[in-house]
């Protein structure tokens, strides 16, 4: 089965281009490479000896939203592989990583989720090896520990990420794609991953490993606070069940929000102040 890498992308030149770096030494490279930018132009320039194409398109949000749903979903319409592997833009494949989703999708054709392993600060500064970001790349510690190309079939649906998956692309259309009333950031995947189990998608994890670029983050996500109360209302509605659940219960000891999952309720209470977000931003070593 071919197979395209598909990549979402707003700003993050450095880490596309790391990206680009990684396909570039990829054991079986993809067949094409489609780029959706979120309310921005994107281009990358391949060398004239690249084994692959690039694809690149614009999809507009609503001001500084992130349209996530809507860009995969285009990113999907323009694959013209049977095999699509969604690849974050701050993720730089391993050599073996597309070889190991061809090799899941071949024997069951379900949703993958590969192994995300997450860089130390610095890691894929200008220059970098592969050999050097191999060594230093760490596991999450919520996410198993597979050898390469292991499969783990799973009945969790609720644990998928889709920071680095595969699916083929009858099974995406069989999904109905990425639900894009869900906009911005937050619950899209999970929503994803509940409609592959109830289109009768197997799922599972395989040692498919990409490696993560470090960069800030906020704990908790304060920077998307509105997309995510609004997508948690939008899930609970759909699903009769509250994702995020540990953001959702952080925001409630910032008194920014009251929520009572027995009782069914979410309400916003305040906005989160610049100083709090600020404040939520953090360096992990490991990056996540």
């Amino acid at each position: 089965m071919k197979v395209s890498v598909l990549t979402i992308v707003r700003g993050r030149k450095t880490h596309l281009h790391n990206q680009l770096k990684g396909l570039l030494q990829s054991n079986v490279p993809p067949s094409q490479w489609v780029i959706v930018g979120m309310n921005e132009d994107v281009s990358v320039d391949l060398p004239a000896d690249a084994p692959f194409s690039v694809k690149t398109a614009r999809v507009n949000g609503n001001g500084t939203q992130l349209p996530l749903a809507e860009a995969r979903n285009l990113a999907a319409s323009l694959c013209e592989t049977a095999g699509m592997v969604f690849l974050d833009v701050d993720c730089i494949p391993s050599p073996t990583m597309i070889a190991h989703f061809q090799s899941a999708l071949r024997k069951d054709d379900g949703l993958w989720m590969g192994n995300a392993r997450y860089l130390p600060l610095g890691a894929a500064r200008e220059g970098w090896q592969m050999a050097d970001i191999q060594k230093l790349a760490v596991n999450h510690p919520l996410q198993p520990t597979l050898n390469p190309g292991e499969l783990m079939p799973s009945k969790h649906y609720e644990l998928f990420w889709s920071l680095c998956f595969a699916i083929s692309k009858i099974g995406f259309e069989k999904v109905g794609g990425f639900d894009d009333s869900f906009d911005g950031y937050g619950g899209e995947d999970t929503d994803f991953a509940f409609a592959a189990r109830q289109a009768g998608i197997p799922f599972g994890f395989v040692g498919a490993t990409a490696y993560h670029q470090h960069h800030s983050v906020c704990k908790p996500p304060l920077n998307h606070f509105n997309a995510i109360v609004r997508n948690a209302i939008r899930f609970h509605q759909k699903w009769n069940v509250w994702p995020m659940g540990s953001w959702l219960e952080a925001f409630a000891e910032l008194e920014l929000v009251r929520f009572d999952p027995d009782a069914n309720e979410l309400m916003i209470l305040e906005e989160p102040t610049h100083q709090m977000v600020q404040q939520a931003e953090t360096l992990s070593p490991a990056g996540f």
